[in-house]
């Protein structure tokens, strides 16, 4: 929350890395360690590219706010 994100937002990031978690030790425990490596490097793939996205907008309505501040107000 910290970074911004609500109550909401944060909860629902701790279920997907509890989800996450908990598949890749079934994967593990069913199908093998090459099957859970991959499905690791296939998690940390999609993260890497949600997590460059996110920044992305948030720097983008930063930028947003920075210009609104800028305008002049004159009467």
């Amino acid at each position: 929350m910290k970074r911004g994100y609500t109550q909401k937002q944060a909860v629902l990031i701790l279920y997907g890395l509890t989800a996450t978690l908990g598949m890749f030790a079934i994967i593990l425990l069913e199908s093998g360690l090459w099957k859970a490596l991959s499905f690791a490097l296939l998690v940390m793939a999609i993260v890497a590219i949600g997590y460059k996205d996110i920044f992305k907008i948030k720097e983008d309505t930063e930028t947003i706010n920075v210009d609104e501040n800028n305008i002049r107000h004159d009467k």
